[in-house]
């Protein structure tokens, strides 16, 4: 080979060698990435983050084989690189192909702003060697998220008792991860509960993560078994940014109750009267056997309790007694109907160890005048200028036989 020959070759070979490395140089950048969008921004922990993308080939020929990774420290991506997801081809030119990338941020991140790196290993048309990798930041921020719960804090089971009006304390707490503000709990009473509170709907402007506000809930137990109150409650993220909704089922249980009756019996009470018997008919109108039932009486002016306390060893269901207790009326009474009160202590079979139920009946007994010893007194006082009458007729009738 002349020198001419050799000059020609190593020109055609210098030439190949620019036109392989001046594509090279093009494949280094043949791909780009744009990001369009971080959704939602800021993302709430717990919830999933989407990326979208727009992805160019700046590329003379197809490139295809692209395999897309996300890339960040713990505890944003647990795994560093994310797993793999596949593209495909994209056709040269600029006009660019979407594509979303979709991953979870776990409940426990802490709040502030978070960088992941999404990558991409791209291919030739034909190659089967990676030819080239792009990548991009894309930052976000992450809030910590609040979650509110609903407890009742009465011991269960069996805190409910059947015919019975019961307080509950309904405790409303944060268990989230952050705070959570304007918290709205409404309640409605479901299957063997009927609300009596004025208030069912509860507002707090500001729960604090793990902290809790105890609301009270009057509600009336009816039938015997499970039993449902429902919240519905609503609440948003520390900026406001965010609203959450959500339902919660509280499962409580109404156990078998005694419930007294109580009716007056015979009375007679009059003004200046002692030690008179008052008697009451009890009657266990409720569900469960009522034992050591212990009654107090409690009465209004005129009447005094001289025996105020009466015992019941057991009343089962449907059974009725007699109980008596003693008053006093003042002498001074004026005749009308004045208010007592039956307070009620008793045990029960289906109770805890040495639990106390109680109840209380309001009744009324009535104080008579005392037209008894009124007409005794008149009565003695005609016998009296009777006598006397007669003695007089009489002295009158033998002093006329003398003359």
């Amino acid at each position: 080979m002349n020198a001419k020959t050799c000059l020609i070759a190593s020109v055609l070979m210098l030439s190949l060698l620019m036109v392989a490395v001046h594509a090279t140089s093009e494949l280094d950048n043949a791909l780009s990435l744009a990001n369009v969008s971080v959704s939602p921004n800021p993302v709430v922990a717990g919830a999933n983050v989407t990326i979208r993308f727009q992805i160019y080939n700046s590329y003379g020929s197809w490139v295809n084989n692209i395999n897309l990774q996300a890339s960040g420290s713990y505890p944003i991506i647990n795994v560093s690189p994310g797993s793999s997801r596949t593209v495909g081809q994209i056709n040269p030119g600029l006009n660019p192909q979407y594509y979303n990338y979709t991953f979870a941020i776990p409940a426990t991140t802490p709040a502030g702003v978070y960088k992941v790196y999404f990558n991409t290993s791209y291919y030739a048309l034909g190659s089967e060697e990676v030819i080239s990798v792009a990548s991009m930041p894309v930052s976000f921020y992450v809030e910590n998220k609040p979650q509110i719960k609903v407890v009742t804090s009465s011991p269960q089971p069996a805190s409910l008792y059947s015919g019975y009006n019961q307080t509950l304390q309904l405790q409303i707490e944060n268990t989230g991860y952050g705070n959570a503000k304007n918290v709205t709990v409404t309640v409605s009473g479901e299957q063997g509960v009927n609300i009596l509170s004025s208030v069912t709907t509860f507002f707090i402007s500001n729960l604090t993560q793990g902290s809790s506000v105890d609301e009270p809930l009057l509600v009336a137990a009816k039938g015997v078994g499970k039993a449902d109150i429902l919240a519905n409650m609503t609440y948003y993220s520390s900026d406001l940014n965010q609203r959450f909704s959500t339902e919660q089922t509280l499962n409580l249980s109404i156990a078998q109750a005694a419930r007294f009756n109580v009716t007056s019996g015979s009375t007679d009470l009059s003004p200046g009267a002692t030690d008179v018997p008052v008697v009451f008919q009890v009657t266990n109108t409720g569900s469960s056997d009522a034992n050591e039932v212990q009654l107090s009486l409690q009465t209004s002016y005129p009447a005094t309790p001289v025996a105020s306390t009466a015992y019941i060893n057991n009343l089962q269901p449907g059974q009725s007694t007699n109980v008596t207790f003693l008053v006093d009326i003042d002498t001074d009474g004026v005749a009308g109907n004045y208010p007592v009160m039956l307070y009620e202590q008793w045990e029960q079979p289906n109770g805890a160890l040495n639990q106390q139920f109680s109840g209380s009946n309001n009744y009324f007994v009535t104080v008579y005048s005392s037209t008894y010893g009124t007409s005794v007194l008149e009565a003695a006082v005609a016998v009296v200028v009777i006598v006397a009458l007669i003695i007089f007729l009489r002295r009158r009738s033998s002093k006329k036989t003398k003359k």
